[in-house]
């Protein structure tokens, strides 16, 4: 843990930030002038891609709820639209010219998978999928072949661990880079007392909370 930070800042770094970095670099090779969207920005995860994608020199469009849009600016986006808006797709494709993100991270799942897929950029865009918080969604061959051009990929922290040990030690070594060149900071999670435990995971439900939710002991 990094000299000097308290324990629910280094939260991140167990499943978070490295997710994040390995989302857009690893697997999906984000680059210096790409597009990437970034869906929950304003969660834990979500932040530091934020942070992280503009560092690498990306444009990025963010969604989160209105309430917390300055939030997610403040860490760099170029663009945020509402995640409960109608039609997400049609805002990122009108804000890059009708092209398409290079990179979309997607970790909201029911209705938002088919918008994501929709907002890439069509036979070399990515999608990288790392959660479901709305729900599972499905994509056929057809949808692939006829509907939704580009490269998806599924990226679980833990499959990654034992599955490729070697490109998450090369993660790892990039997030500590990063935190040495002081591109992340210590983390600011949603502290709750140990009682407080089923408000936190109601604002968790309800999507009210802004960074990682965090239990004091």
């Amino acid at each position: 843990m990094p000299e000097g930070w308290a324990d629910e800042q280094a939260l991140g770094l167990v499943v978070n930030w490295p997710t994040a970095l390995a989302a857009l670099k690893a697997l999906g090779g984000v680059t210096a002038g790409q597009t990437v969207l970034i869906h929950a920005a304003a969660g834990g995860t979500g932040q530091a891609a934020v942070t992280m994608a503009e560092h690498f020199g990306a444009t990025v469009i963010a969604t989160a709820s209105p309430g917390k849009h300055e939030a997610v600016r403040a860490l760099g986006a170029d663009h945020v639209i509402d995640s409960r808006g109608d039609d997400i797709a049609a805002d990122v494709l009108r804000l890059t010219d009708g092209a398409g993100a290079d990179l979309v991270l997607e970790s909201v799942g029911g209705a938002t998978l088919d918008a994501s897929l929709a907002a890439a950029k069509r036979v070399t865009g990515r999608g990288v999928v790392y959660g479901m918080a709305a729900g599972e969604a499905a994509i056929t061959s057809r949808e692939l072949v006829y509907k939704h051009q580009i490269h998806l990929i599924g990226l679980n922290i833990g499959t990654l661990i034992q599955a490729a040990p070697q490109i998450f030690g090369e993660v790892m070594g990039q997030l500590f880079e990063l935190l040495a060149a002081g591109v992340l900071g210590p983390g600011r999670p949603t502290a709750y007392e140990l009682a407080e435990g089923p408000k936190a995971l109601a604002e968790l439900e309800a999507r009210a909370t802004v960074g990682k939710p965090a239990l004091l002991p």
